[in-house]
């Protein structure tokens, strides 16, 4: 089987929840076919690793610019599609698709179909990784007139890439049922939820700290932090005087840069967020807008550390609550569970390791890709 893949970026370091998932699916089509991967790299890919996998690779240069992002805007009709639009990726596709009839086009990413058009396969695969539409109508009802006028006109934008992306496509993945129920009804959508490849429990913490992982420059994550920090984080500190907090993730704004103090530090980019994890008691999850399924969910778990999260955050994750998971939507109600856990070393120890066996059970890509094999078997 011949199968072109074509995402935003190499998948390689896997540094973030969309690369991870990038690169298991990556894994999963080069054990079953002879694999091409077209993606931008951003000047940190690592192009031997992939090929150490089996994955013929084809990038092109990261080198985004508000000139590009205007004709792609005017190309794609969606200001999100448009910044990831650009003739070089378009003509590297063109001509994998021009080498020889493909059996699979595994696109990943809504904004990365319109490079896409026009490359025919014997079966063609989008996985949305989030519903784009509904993950910015998110963010417009967090946000005041002006600016919320142009997140609604983006999410009308990415509804109609969607309508399309239904019929140029045979199957959309999906990451829950509540995405699958985000789209339009006549879409062939399987659900292939967000997993993880076990790697054992850390040793308990010996400090009351609180975990929050993710990519900071990311809007919902962003605003997540902003919330934790002035609403959530000084009644924590109330209860337990000697908690610390850590936002660990590259690209933090500025104005999240600015939360840092003497209980809250602030890492921005880090090579490996197990240290951290290390340090911590507790993760958290405080998202408030949003999509998907979080992968730092499942790899706090992993490391046996207990997430609290909010009901948004653990979406297509319900089976872990109560089994590592402690969710909470209000400001006091994540205060009060997140100083509770701080307080309890023994207990927080216990509900992480049933965290971490819960993943180990039931959440392996292994298993969260299945349906996709057999999409592509079938």
């Amino acid at each position: 089987m011949k199968a072109l893949m074509v995402t935003k970026f190499l998948p390689l370091p896997d540094n973030s929840g969309g690369k991870q998932r990038s690169l298991a699916v990556a894994r999963c089509l080069a054990e079953r076919s002879e694999l091409v991967l077209c993606a931008y790299d951003d000047g940190t890919g690592d192009v031997a690793g992939l090929e150490k996998l089996g994955i013929e690779v084809r990038s092109v240069p990261w080198r985004p610019n508000l000139a590009g992002a205007a004709l792609g805007a005017l190309a794609t009709r969606s200001v999100s599609a448009g910044r990831f639009f650009s003739t070089a990726l378009r003509s590297e596709i063109r001509r994998v698709h021009q080498g020889g009839s493909l059996d699979l086009l595994q696109v990943e990413y809504l904004q990365m179909a319109p490079l896409c058009a026009g490359v025919t396969a014997s079966r063609r695969v989008l996985d949305l990784h989030n519903v784009e539409s509904a993950l910015v109508q998110t963010y417009a009802e967090l946000r005041t007139a002006p600016s919320s006028l142009l997140f609604h006109a983006e999410a009308a934008a990415l509804r109609a890439l969607e309508r399309k992306a239904v019929a140029q496509f045979d199957t959309l993945l999906v990451v829950s049922e509540r995405e699958r129920e985000r789209l339009p009804a006549t879409a062939t959508a399987v659900v292939c939820p967000n997993g993880r490849d076990p790697t054992g429990p850390l040793d308990p913490s010996s400090t009351p700290t609180v975990a929050f992982v993710s990519t900071m420059g990311w809007a919902p994550n962003s605003d997540a932090a902003r919330w934790l920090c002035r609403e959530v984080w000084p009644e924590v500190l109330q209860r337990c005087p000697d908690a610390r907090l850590l936002l660990v993730g590259r690209d933090p704004p500025p104005d999240v840069r600015a939360m840092a103090s003497s209980s809250i530090e602030v890492t921005g980019t880090v090579l490996d967020v197990m240290p951290y994890l290390a340090r911590a008691r507790v993760a958290v999850a405080p998202l408030r807008a949003g999509g998907g399924t979080r992968l730092k969910i499942l790899e706090a778990l992993d490391a046996g550390r207990p997430v609290v999260s909010t009901r948004l955050a653990v979406d297509g994750l319900e089976d872990l609550v109560g089994r590592g998971v402690v969710v909470a939507d209000e400001a006091p109600e994540m205060a009060r569970a997140l100083a509770e856990l701080l307080g309890d070393p023994k207990g927080a120890s216990e509900l992480g390791y049933v965290g971490h066996r819960a993943v180990a059970a039931a959440h392996t890509w292994e298993e969260s890709l299945a349906p996709l094999v057999e999409v592509i078997s079938g």
